[in-house]
């Protein structure tokens, strides 16, 4: 066992104010005593519990806020950034009978958002209880489990991912509850699912996770907004585990979310936003003969929230991603974006884009101009303005005229295609062929003087691209409806570029290598800076924006179709090599919708960010897009291997995308088709275990959507068949109540609910032991007791005096638990219970209101005036 050490109470110290418990002066009844006045009193027992103590605060032991144990570093979300994880969070205990416990962490630092590094654990600890004998009130921490999941039971997306231990994080899973079943096998209620968990006594899962039928919904389960079955809460998963896998290679450079400019909203924002305009029923159910019968499940173009209303949906940039969406052409939607707080807008209309962010008023002081620098170039720690494939509704896409009207027009990074080809030289195109990638789209490029095309780029050289009598063009106007034009008038850098390399106007439009681009722009930044461009009005501008230009370099490869081009390891070593040689690495990032490049870039080229793209362009079983016309996409990036496979929640290479790299996407089940009925923060709170440890009771932490208010849910889980049995019971709150945070039975079908509000720091606060029954029949409503006011403890003994920091709350006699996270409670005999808070290192602050430090966390031992049992 690895011993941490002693983290004694010295930091605690002061004045806190309390209320007292239920009843008066009478026998405690702990462990190792019959618990009645007479021949035992003044006797101990093995807390230190003596059995003249009064009803009330017996017992007290702090575990400083700052204890940490050995791990990786942890908090980086929330600030911190510590160099190891902190022991803190407990969230429910069980006595292992030798004067320790197991104290099971929370999922870290409050949120699936913030918790992606901090370990899920099962702490031994023991506490010193500062009672009428004696103890000094200090805890310590012996040793740890570490929860984790090697055999792969998870199915869907978890952080450690591409490990071969898989430990588990607080953004995996949010653990509750923690029962020891009659096997010694350990039972873990968690609110993300909300699941039940079964772990071995190492700390290994065993199964699946168990999701919580909805009797209510046959065919359904109960989903919290955080389930990883939804689309809606999958996008933060695959981004966690990408950047894991990334800091294990030593990639210091937080990856780029992308996502379809159509799936980020506001999340208050609901139903059709009016953008979608996808050809496959994007937003609209499947009706043969309304929309086309694509074959399609309904998609919900609602499923990345950013951090400005996060509201209950998983938020990205909460969780520390640039989000950089694409592809936005319409000044109405840039500003909302803009209003959103994007990070990047990738646009085919450089010209708006840039008019747009600097007409823009961030602060809405009435003055544009905000997300700007003094020289009138567009401030990228503010925002980034991408020109899609060089801004191909103004020139034909992919060539040096179109980079040439994206830096004309300042924006701040170049976004491109690349090909490889058969000699592994990248070049600038989008499609996998020359043709073009979808049925009926026109031509894209074409060779000079009329000689056939070859099929897939990666079968000829970039010299027979190139050739000199014959190179291959991509000067067609094919984007019909937009200004686009191919007129070399238009692009004089272009034509000076070209024509050093004895090239004339009428093949500027030829398809340039990726070295050629970056030379491009060094050529563009020497035209306006000292060459014939120094007398343009805007020169100074052009040239300084240029120089510090950005590259988003994207992969063109199709894992559906692996013989159409090169492997991503090829991709990976051209285009990475290049950026590296140029010494562009700070500059230049490489993006893909096929993560496997981006996981070798990650791997082999740590110092190149990697952009994560994110879409639904779908094939469609039919064959049939929404007009009924002949229509297949590349199934990017969503859509399983198998396009009629179900997805279900028994997950299997053919019903998983293939462009994930394994990482698991739950194509199209959404909140339009899964109800979402628990509440964040509203999953498995409370866990009890009968007597005999073969059934489970977990209960939720708040009401059901739907439910009647206050009511929450009781249901019985079988150990032996692993299963639930239909069997639930109704718990009502008090009036005051808001949620749960412990359930526990002491008996057959008797036992212990912490009831609570959301105060903390307010000894008037809402914090409250009921004891409850079980009905006999299903459906019943539970029969509770008031127990123990938790802010009203009388401390008789004295035990929290001259314990406080200045402006604590709460101690003194009496003596108030006035924390929002009370999350564990235990009978440790027929008049004593063990107490213990939650703290959200280092989010809770409800005892030391004062100074605003984070709360320790606090054992307490209480004593009843009356028998439990």
């Amino acid at each position: 066992m690895i011993r941490l050490g002693r983290a004694v109470a010295g930091l605690v110290a002061g004045s806190f104010l309390v209320v007292g418990c239920t009843g008066d002066d009478g026998a405690n009844g702990a462990p190792g005593h019959d618990g009645k006045d007479g021949a035992n009193a003044g006797k101990t027992d093995k807390w230190g519990v003596s059995e003249s103590d009064p009803p009330g605060l017996v017992g007290r032991a702090v575990l400083p806020a700052a204890t940490f144990a050995p791990g990786p570093p942890s908090g980086e979300i929330t600030g911190g950034f510590w160099p190891s994880q902190p022991v803190q969070g407990f969230s429910s205990l069980v006595d292992l009978g030798d004067g320790s416990f197991y104290a099971l962490v929370d999922n870290g630092f409050g949120g699936i958002e913030n918790s992606a590094d901090a370990m899920l654990r099962i702490y031994r600890v023991r506490p010193s209880y500062k009672t009428s004998s004696g103890g000094s009130g200090g805890v310590d921490v012996l040793s740890y489990i570490e929860l984790r999941d090697p055999d792969k039971k998870v199915k869907f997306t978890i952080v450690n991912q591409f490990t071969s231990r898989r430990l588990l994080t607080g953004a995996d899973f949010d653990p509750e509850s923690l029962r020891v079943a009659a096997d010694g096998t350990l039972w873990i209620g968690d609110e993300f699912g909300p699941f039940l968990l079964h772990f071995d006594s190492s700390g290994k899962l065993l199964d699946a996770p168990y999701s919580l039928p909805d009797f209510e919904r046959p065919g359904q389960f109960v989903r919290s907004p955080q389930n990883p079955w939804l689309e809606e809460a999958s996008a933060i998963r695959v981004m966690n585990a990408a950047k894991a896998h990334g800091r294990a290679h030593g990639v210091t450079k937080t990856p780029v979310f992308s996502p379809w400019h159509v799936h980020v909203v506001d999340a208050d924002t609901t139903g059709n936003r009016g953008f979608n305009t996808q050809r496959d029923n994007f937003d609209k159910p499947n009706t043969p003969g309304a929309n086309g019968n694509t074959g399609l499940q309904a998609a919900n173009d609602e499923i990345v929230r950013l951090t400005k209303s996060p509201g209950s949906f998983p938020s990205i940039q909460a969780a520390g991603y640039p989000v950089v969406t694409w592809t936005v052409n319409d000044a109405p939607r840039m500003k909302e974006m803009l209003d959103l707080g994007v990070n990047g807008i990738i646009s085919d209309r450089p010209d708006i884009l840039y008019s747009t962010i600097a007409a823009y008023d961030a602060n809405k002081d009435g003055k544009p101009g905000d997300l700007l620098d003094a020289d009138g170039l567009i401030d990228r720690s503010k925002v980034d303005a991408q020109a899609h494939r060089g801004g191909r509704d103004l020139r034909p896409e992919n060539t040096i005229p179109s980079y040439e009207v994206g830096l004309d027009n300042l924006i701040s990074t170049l976004e491109m295609d690349c090909g490889l080809t058969a000699d592994n030289v990248p070049v600038m195109y989008h499609d996998r062929d020359f043709r073009g990638s979808l049925p009926g789209e026109p031509k894209k490029s074409r060779r000079k003087g009329g000689a056939a095309l070859p099929v897939h780029i990666k079968d000829v050289t970039l010299a027979s691209i190139q050739d000199v009598s014959s190179p291959i063009l991509n000067d067609g106007v094919i984007r019909t409806g937009t200004p686009q034009t191919n007129d070399p008038a238009l692009s004089p850098v272009a034509r000076a570029f070209w024509a050093q390399r004895h090239r004339g106007a009428d093949e500027i439009y030829m398809m340039p290598s990726l070295a050629q681009v970056f030379e491009f722009v060094d050529f563009y930044v020497d035209y306006y800076k000292n060459g014939e461009g120094k007398s343009h009005a805007d020169a100074a501008k052009r040239w300084k924006n240029a120089a510090r230009i950005r590259f988003n370099i994207e992969t063109k490869l199709d894992p559906r179709q692996p013989d159409t081009t090169k492997s991503p390891g090829e991709f990976v070593t051209a285009i990475a090599g290049l950026i590296t040689e140029r010494g562009l690495e700070d500059r230049a990032d490489i993006q893909s919708f096929d993560f496997r490049t981006l996981l070798q870039v990650q791997e082999r080229f740590p110092y190149i960010r990697t952009v994560y793209l994110f879409g639904d362009f779908s094939i469609c079983p039919t064959g049939k897009d929404a007009d009924g016309k002949s229509y297949c996409d590349d199934g990017t990036n969503f859509q399983p291997l198998d396009i009629n496979a179900p997805v279900t929640e028994s997950l299997s290479d053919a019903n998983n995308t293939p462009w994930m790299a394994g990482m698991y996407w739950p194509y199209r089940r959404t909140t339009l088709d899964y109800a979402v009925r628990s509440q964040t923060s509203g999953g498995f709170e409370g866990l009890a275990v009968s007597p005999d440890g073969k059934k489970l009771y977990p209960l939720l932490e708040k009401p059901l959507t739907g439910a009647p208010a206050g009511q929450l849910l009781i249901s019985e889980f079988d150990t032996a068949t692993r299963s639930y049995t239909g069997t639930q019971f109704k718990y009502q709150y008090a009036e005051r109540g808001e949620s749960i945070g412990e359930f526990v039975l002491f008996a057959d079908r008797k036992g212990i609910i912490i009831e609570r509000d959301g105060t903390q720091g307010d000894v008037n606060g809402w914090k409250r032991l009921f004891q409850v029954e079980l009905p006999a029949a299903s459906g019943a409503a539970v029969i509770k007791t008031d127990l123990v006011n938790l802010n009203a403890i009388p401390d008789t003994l004295q035990l929290s005096a001259g314990t406080a920091l200045a402006g604590d709350v709460g101690l003194g006699n009496p003596f108030s638990f006035p924390f929002q996270t009370i999350e564990s409670v235990l009978v440790l005999g027929p008049r004593l219970l063990a107490v213990t808070n939650d703290n959200n290192y280092p989010g809770s602050i409800g005892r030391h209101k004062g100074l605003g430090l984070p709360d320790d966390n606090e054992f307490i031992l209480v004593k009843l005036d009356h028998d439990l049992y």
